[in-house]
């Protein structure tokens, strides 16, 4: 199964559980839904000699991203920012696990790797709990 249909899939998925999430988490969601399409273009650039170390990779990312969607629209948050921990963590493991050769490839690769650890740390933000000062 190519990436593109992974992702093709994944995003069609986070769509169709989007139109019925519960309004606390619909922001969180919509942006959960905007990473797919961007990891898609990130895969793409990938060498494919490197199939072998990206597919798990890109696989474990597609699995997180099913998770974490179903979560929120389940209106749960507790478990979201460990596995958008992970994303963040493959996708970081991406940029050198998938041998980007070409100069203007890299620097695009780590702009959209930069740009989803940006979305995932505003999931992030929207779902934990404001810290509340402890009294003294």
């Amino acid at each position: 199964m190519s990436f593109k249909v992974v992702v093709s899939d994944v995003e069609a998925w986070f769509k169709k559980v989007f139109k019925n999430a519960p309004q606390e988490t619909a922001s969180a969601l919509a942006v959960v839904n905007e990473i797919a399409p961007e990891a898609e273009i990130l895969f793409a650039l990938v060498d494919p000699a490197a199939a072998a170390i990206v597919n798990p990779i890109a696989t474990e990312v597609q699995a997180d991203l099913a998770v974490v969607a179903k979560t929120l629209a389940n209106g749960g948050t507790a478990s979201v920012p460990a596995f958008l921990s992970s994303i963040q963590a493959n996708l970081a493991s991406l940029l050198s696990a998938g041998h980007i050769k070409d100069p203007a490839s890299v620097t695009k690769a780590t702009g959209i790797v930069a740009g989803i650890q940006s979305m995932v740390n505003d999931v992030i933000a929207a779902v934990e709990p404001a810290s509340t000062p402890t009294a003294s």
